[in-house]
Order: C-alpha cells, then structure tokens, then sequence
C-alpha cells in the first residue's frame, strides 16, 4: 500500500506531464532542456522517482512556471 508520500509524489508526476504535454514538449526535449536522463523523466511523470529540488526547478524553469504550482496537486482517483 502507498503511504501519502508515494502519492503525493505520482500526483506531482502527473501535473508535471499535464503541464509538459500542454506545453507541447516532449519528454526527450523536456529531459534534454533539463539536462537529465529521458527515463528519469519517465520514472518521475509515473510517480516511480522521488526527484530533488534541482531537478524540480529545472523542470519548472523549462515549463516557464513556478516550481510551487507543481506542488499544488488536486485530489485524484491513482
């Protein structure tokens, strides 16, 4: 069973592919402009990655949004 941080962590995978795919970038260019591996990209978008900072305001640096607006996660059905 996940604990809240498991799923907090794929709630904020998946607003950060929402924001990514209405972005229209795709995953190897969000990785490339973020200077990380593709897969991290996919581990993270799937929840599977519990990714630091640096990682998280490079993201939201190269999805021109506020780091914190990715933290804002709505309650989901995972």
């Amino acid at each position: 069973m996940k604990n809240n941080y498991d799923r907090e962590i794929i709630l904020i995978g998946q607003r950060i592919k929402e924001m990514r795919i209405s972005k229209k970038i795709t995953q190897s260019s969000l990785a490339s402009l973020c200077d990380i591996d593709i897969r991290t990209i996919q581990r993270i978008e799937k929840g599977e990655f519990n990714m630091s900072l640096k990682i998280l305001f490079a993201i939201s640096d190269t999805l021109n949004i506020p780091p914190e607006s990715l933290l804002k996660v709505e309650e989901q059905t995972i």
